[in-house]
């Protein structure tokens, strides 16, 4: 049985309106917001991501995605509507975001933290979440 195709537009106001009124645009928008204000920091820290460690998340994500040829990434990227750009800012993102946290644990005390690597990765979110709300009070 062949699959029924639909020619139609969808705005990104139609987007917006159906996450608001199903409660999830604030928290999509609060989660930009976070990332926005964690990557402003982590620039000012003078934190960078170098061109390899972007080579090796874009590599981890698109094994991740199961798209193994760039014609597959290509492919992908035009079906989500997501520009190349886009997809390399995001993942720049991600990396100054995890080194940013880094730098958080580093500088925390770990005598009061337990070596668990599940606790480890719960407090170091914890460390990040405090920092966060500071900045956005």
């Amino acid at each position: 049985m062949a699959k029924e195709t639909y020619d139609m537009e969808i705005s990104v106001a139609e987007v917006v309106d159906y996450l608001r009124i199903t409660g999830r645009f604030t928290p999509a928008l609060r989660e930009v917001v976070e990332r926005k204000v964690t990557v402003e920091a982590a620039k000012k820290k003078g934190l960078k991501v170098t061109t390899p460690k972007l080579q090796k998340a874009s590599d981890t994500f698109r094994a991740i995605h199961g798209l193994h040829k760039s014609s597959d990434t290509k492919r992908w990227l035009k079906s989500n509507g997501i520009s190349e750009d886009a997809l390399e800012e995001f993942l720049e993102t991600n990396l100054l975001i995890t080194m940013f946290k880094d730098q958080l644990e580093k500088k925390t005390s770990k005598t009061k933290y337990i070596a668990s690597p599940a606790i480890k990765e719960s407090v170091r979110q914890s460390i990040y979440q405090d920092w966060l709300r500071n900045q956005l009070k």
